[in-house]
């Protein structure tokens, strides 16, 4: 593999788990019950660099000169959010420190990161192929749109889904320069939503074209432009949310916020999640190797009940977003969680016993039972928190801990059932010996 490969193979996937990492130290150190001291957040977010500068050199033998590639593609694409370092909270426009803050960050990332891949000393001959850094780009796009959906949650939660009255714009700024000092309360949790949802999209238009060009499974393509269409749908729906229509005003009075397109963004989010799971787990490195599917007599009973269980919990999603939002359906919600339990209960014991030894099928079928465990308790304790209504005002930091933490467990739960539909028909097939 030539340097050039070697560079199109690794950098714009370690740049984008860089940059991932790093926003989400920040936005978990950034939260309004954190706010961590501006000197952490800046340390912790330079570590990440380290860390992955290091993961960089160890992994593509490349040395610093690999490092200092993936800290600059990552420093670019960190530009998404550090313009908000860029505009002036008091006068508008760019502060003059634009001039040397840009070119300056993004040397001073590539050269830690470049440092820290020297140090890893790793050696040509380790280098990896490209279809094992396309497999961990799937991983990153998974681990940033898991992120989006607590992002989100935590908007819902924190009753900000209005915090900001325009879209694109954020009061009257270009979204990517609005001031990080005015990103306080519920404007934070709105627009650190937005910018996370510019960052998932743009990971998976990357993600998309990099299928296109080195996948060479028509239906891969195929399943990657559908996620490119739902990540940019799921966009637009956020937007009109909040204007009800295509607009650049900035007067609260001539917006018409939607609570139904606030419904079906939440869920939108949540089943594009599992999308995304879907594609990581046809990119990995066991998906590729593993042998033709064997066959077994149990197979056709384990699809049928592991599709139900995925359109159940699609189903189930939507009346929690009813629920979150009206408080409306909370005793056919509760009903169907019922079902959902059982069927989960049944799908995972199922792959945990009949599939042993069986690495992906046996342990997914462990992970929806721990997961569908964890999902039943934090709906036990939202409702006994929330007693059925929908969280409004001023809720308590233990409301919307566990609220967001329910959203969120039934979108992992959702994604675990997509990935243990697809492996099972990945190893194996019906027997059909009689």
């Amino acid at each position: 593999m030539t340097s050039t490969d070697s560079a199109r193979s690794y950098v714009v996937p370690l740049a984008f788990a860089m940059t991932v990492s790093m926003w989400a130290v920040a936005y978990l150190c950034r939260l309004p019950v954190v706010m961590a001291p501006s000197y952490l957040v800046l340390a912790l977010m330079l570590a990440v660099v380290a860390l992955w500068g290091w993961i960089t050199g160890r992994r593509t033998g490349s040395g610093w000169r690999a490092g200092i590639l993936v800290g600059a593609v990552a420093a670019v694409l960190d530009m998404l959010i550090l313009g908000s370092l860029l505009s002036s909270a008091e006068r508008g426009g760019v502060v003059p420190s634009a001039l040397w803050w840009v070119p300056g960050s993004i040397l001073i990332i590539a050269l830690i990161a470049g440092a820290f891949a020297a140090l890893a000393g790793g050696r040509e001959e380790e280098a990896v192929p490209s279809s094992i850094w396309t497999a961990l780009f799937s991983k990153v796009a998974v681990a940033a749109t898991f992120l989006l959906v607590v992002a989100g949650g935590l908007v819902t939660s924190n009753e900000a889904g209005l915090a900001v009255v325009d879209w694109p714009n954020t009061f009257g700024y270009n979204m990517f320069l609005y001031p990080l000092g005015r990103m306080t309360g519920g404007v934070f949790y709105e627009h650190a939503h937005r910018l996370f949802g510019a960052l998932v999209g743009l990971t998976m238009v990357a993600l998309a074209v990099r299928l296109w060009r080195l996948d060479e499974r028509t239906w891969v393509r195929r399943l990657a432009l559908t996620a490119v269409g739902v990540v940019i749908v799921q966009g637009i729906l956020g937007g009109l949310r909040v204007t009800g229509g295509f607009t650049l005003s900035t007067s609260p009075d001539e917006m018409a916020p939607s609570i139904v397109m606030a419904v079906v963004h939440g869920v939108l989010g949540q089943v594009f999640l599992g999308l995304v799971v879907a594609l990581a787990a046809v990119t990995s490195r066991r998906w590729l190797s593993a042998p033709a599917p064997e066959p077994r007599a149990k197979v056709p009973a384990d699809r049928v009940l592991q599709i139900w269980l995925v359109h159940t919990l699609v189903l189930q999603l939507v009346l929690g977003a009813v629920q979150r939002h009206l408080a409306w359906g909370l005793i056919i919600h509760i009903t169907l969680a019922a079902v959902v339990v059982m069927l989960a209960v049944v799908v995972g014991a199922r792959a945990w016993g009949l599939y042993h030894g069986i690495w992906p099928v046996q342990r997914l079928g462990q992970l929806v039972l721990g997961v569908v465990s964890v999902q039943v308790t934090l709906g036990i304790a939202a409702l006994a928190l929330t007693q059925g209504r929908a969280i409004v005002g001023s809720p308590s930091t233990l409301e919307v801990t566990v609220a967001t933490a329910h959203q969120a467990t039934g979108a992992a739960l959702l994604a675990v059932a997509v990935a243990l539909l697809l492996w099972t028909r990945r190893l194996f097939r019906p027997d059909v010996v009689q």
